[in-house]
């Protein structure tokens, strides 16, 4: 998987600033076994693969495994046209040119990143505001550009709220000063290369770049000058296939199932001696999902609704894959009933029940409920303070007025992002019994005429 756990934690305050013990067998039995599971996961999240990374040739040779099931399966492909004229089970993305942060200046003070500076995120190529020091708790000012001092044994874990707190108060810009934490991890982070993005600034100074900082005094004005180089493009790739559906009426409605197929690659700044990021939860177990919800409807009685099968690219990288998708849609948008996105379905959530479920975003529409009604075994996100429904590829799909959850029993575990999510932490019998439990409630989808709706002020 990526970053490490402290890294993981910073990108999610980042995107702020803008997923069962062994499970008893259900009722539903969707005929999922075990074995295909352990095989799937075998081939996606082993070292052969260098943890799928976003856009890279791994990342590819994933959809081109994922489309080869799909044909084994009898699905149609749904993605781009082959050099034979036919259509195949893969779509090819031109990722959007990004530019990353190469220099930055701080009121005309050159600062070198990786020495007593690193960043996080970035969102402008210049950023002027009101110099506000403060403490993890304060209230940020509108604008401003705050100043966070830190004890040395702050883990960041205790202040990511506030951090986030702080975006939503309109701070133009978090620098924190390094704590032991932060130095541990300093390395890594230098070796990245910061995009211009869109979901706030949040910066690092070591302590002599702090000593600096503190001769700004509240309210005086700071401003931070980013100098930034194109990367070359990128690609990435979704694999797609479908089930048509057989019903006059209904047939021309579609039903997604979804997952990503990236990961975060190699990162060889990591520490330790484990370079490979797997990401076998995250997110080999969804695309696995997947792979056998396909396998399961594609081999049962025709079904009413038309299904598409996607395992999106570049989830890690900025949801690319999930944006070419909903954008090019192959369908008409209000013939798109619903999405559901597996991600991180390899171990049970102690905070749930054992043979549960959780699905993000439950409270905003009826979906979930509808779908527990017909013996899924779906709760509400036990982790609302996480705000997953924003974290996935639905959260794409969402925004454009789509009925669109992520299915998930991610218990927070310590592994999210680390090379150490591997093969070996995943509870395969956990993982066949979910995937096996969703099976009929998604039939019954698939061959009903209901049609989700976003509850009142719930809409994204």
């Amino acid at each position: 998987m990526k970053r490490n756990l402290f890294i993981a934690k910073v990108a999610l305050t980042i995107f702020a600033f803008s997923m069962f013990a062994a499970a008893p067998a259900t009722a539903q039995d969707g005929g999922v076994k075990e074995r295909d599971v352990r095989a799937a996961m075998y081939f996606l999240a082993g070292d052969a693969m260098q943890g799928r990374g976003s856009g890279t040739k791994f990342e590819r040779i994933a959809a081109e495994y994922v489309g080869s099931q799909f044909m084994q399966f009898g699905l149609e492909p749904a993605g781009e046209v082959g050099f034979d004229g036919k259509p195949t089970f893969v779509q090819t993305v031109q990722a959007p040119v990004r530019e990353t942060l190469t220099g930055l200046t701080i009121d005309g003070t050159s600062i070198k990143l990786g020495d007593d500076l690193i960043a996080f995120a970035i969102a402008g190529k210049e950023i002027s505001g009101p110099v506000q020091h403060a403490k993890p708790g304060d209230t940020a000012k509108k604008g401003a550009i705050v100043i966070l001092s830190l004890p040395a044994d702050t883990k960041y874990e205790a202040i990511q709220g506030s951090i986030r707190q702080m975006s939503r108060d309109g701070a133009a810009a978090v620098i924190m000063v390094e704590t032991a934490e932060i130095r541990a991890n300093w390395g890594e982070v230098a070796g990245r290369k910061a995009s211009l993005g869109r979901f706030g600034t949040l910066l690092a100074v070591s302590t002599k770049g702090a000593e600096e900082l503190a001769k700004f005094a509240d309210g005086s004005t700071l401003t931070l000058r980013g100098t930034f180089a194109a990367a070359p493009p990128t690609y990435t790739w979704n694999a797609i296939g479908k089930i048509t559906g057989s019903d006059a009426e209904l047939g021309s409605q579609v039903i997604l199932i979804s997952s990503h197929l990236d990961h975060l690659g190699v990162r060889d700044n990591a520490p330790g001696d484990d370079k490979i990021f797997n990401g076998a939860d995250d997110d080999a177990s969804g695309t696995v999902a997947v792979l056998e919800i396909a396998r399961a409807l594609a081999a049962g009685k025709k079904l009413k609704r038309t299904v598409y099968f996607v395992c999106f690219g570049s989830e890690e990288a900025g949801g690319f894959g999930a944006g070419y998708f909903v954008k090019n849609l192959p369908f008409p948008q209000e013939k798109f009933v619903a999405n559901l996105e597996f991600e991180m379905i390899g171990r049970p959530d102690a905070k749930v029940k054992p043979d549960e479920l959780w699905l993000t975003g439950y409270e905003r529409s009826n979906l979930g409920p509808e779908l527990a009604k017909r013996g899924a075994r779906l709760v509400q996100d036990p982790h609302p303070e996480e705000q997953f429904f924003r974290r996935s590829d639905n959260y794409t799909l969402a925004r454009q007025g789509i009925i669109a959850h992520t299915v998930s029993s991610f218990g927070l575990h310590k592994d999210y992002h680390h090379a150490s999510d591997e093969i070996k932490t995943i509870d395969f019998s956990h993982m066949t019994h979910a995937i096996n439990s969703m099976v009929k409630p998604i039939e019954w989808l698939v061959n009903s005429d209901f049609v989700p709706v976003w509850n009142e002020g719930m809409k994204p």
